[in-house]
């Protein structure tokens, strides 16, 4: 039994991250703050409490990009001990409905599809997402698919598997 249970809602945070593809280019965006302001990364963001991870990475890659998505699944997880926090992202892959973009200004400064060849060649291409991505280009990625679950009245959750 759990002494304290407040105790695990203190220093944790979850965060999504996308691989959107469209006709086989992968977008990407260029961060004007955080840890990694100036470098290009998958698009994504932080989890709110009311919504489910496959949810939230939808919406992050929306607003941040303007670009609707269909989920494909889940490919990744990264887990990091980092300061005062520990910190899941879950990385899913997803197909763009099209490529028309439009950056939000407050978080990225450019938002742009890259070919593989020149993701090779980015400079200042994050690490996490550059091993992601070449998983996804080299067809190595496992993607678990997404089943929504609503067997139960006061409660929504997701499968993957």
């Amino acid at each position: 039994m759990i002494k304290n249970p407040e105790k695990f809602k203190k220093g944790y945070s979850s965060g999504v991250g996308g691989v959107v593809i469209y006709r086989n280019n992968v977008l990407l965006v260029r961060r004007v703050k955080g840890e990694d302001m100036g470098e290009w990364a998958i698009p994504g963001g932080f989890v709110e409490q009311h919504e489910t991870i496959d949810d939230a990475v939808k919406r992050e890659i929306l607003e941040e990009t303007g670009v609707e998505t269909d989920l494909r699944g889940l490919i990744g997880v990264r887990n990091r001990l980092y300061k005062d926090e520990n910190s899941a992202y879950f990385i899913f892959l997803l197909d763009a409905e099209n490529d028309n973009v439009k950056p939000q200004k407050s978080e990225v400064n450019q938002v742009k599809f890259f070919s593989q060849e020149e993701i090779e060649n980015l400079e200042n291409l994050q690490s996490l997402s550059k091993i992601i991505i070449t998983k996804v280009l080299m067809d190595k990625a496992k993607v678990l698919r997404c089943a929504k679950q609503n067997d139960f009245p006061d409660e929504i959750y997701s499968i993957f598997d």
